[in-house]
Order: structure tokens, then C-alpha cells, then sequence
């Protein structure tokens, strides 16, 4: 997914604030660079994640949903 494309699917969820918290960790991991815009959709539809959380948060529910999504 494109640095565009994540700023869009955060802003969209509410989410506009954490994304420019986390555009540098997101960059630094690669976290997102092969998830489809869908996932991360997906994720915030079905994932309450506080506005306030850390990265090492995001990451953590992120990729524990990514894991169960497989099954």
C-alpha cells in the first residue's frame, strides 16, 4: 500500500492524528507496504483502537488480526 493510501484509510476511520504519528514507525517497519487497502479497512472495522495508542499497539492488533484473517 502507497504512503497516500494508508493517510486515506486512516483519515477516513478517524484515525487522520495516529497516522501522522505513526507515518515514520509505518515507513520504518514496512508494516503496511504489502497489505492491500481492504485489510486495514477490515481491521478498523472490526478493531476499537484507542486514538491514543502507541505504535507497538497498533502494530501488536494489527498484526494479530492479519493472523486470524488467514484461518
Amino acid at each position: 500500500m502507497t504512503k497516500e493510501q494508508m493517510q486515506e484509510v486512516f483519515e477516513t476511520y478517524g484515525h487522520g492524528e495516529m497516522y501522522n504519528r505513526f507515518q515514520t514507525p509505518l515507513y520504518v517497519t514496512g508494516l503496511l507496504d504489502e497489505v492491500e487497502e481492504e485489510q486495514l479497512e477490515d481491521f478498523f472495522d472490526n478493531i476499537e483502537i484507542s486514538p491514543h495508542a502507541f505504535f507497538d499497539e497498533f502494530r501488536f492488533w494489527f498484526q494479530y488480526f492479519s493472523v486470524t484473517q488467514r484461518s
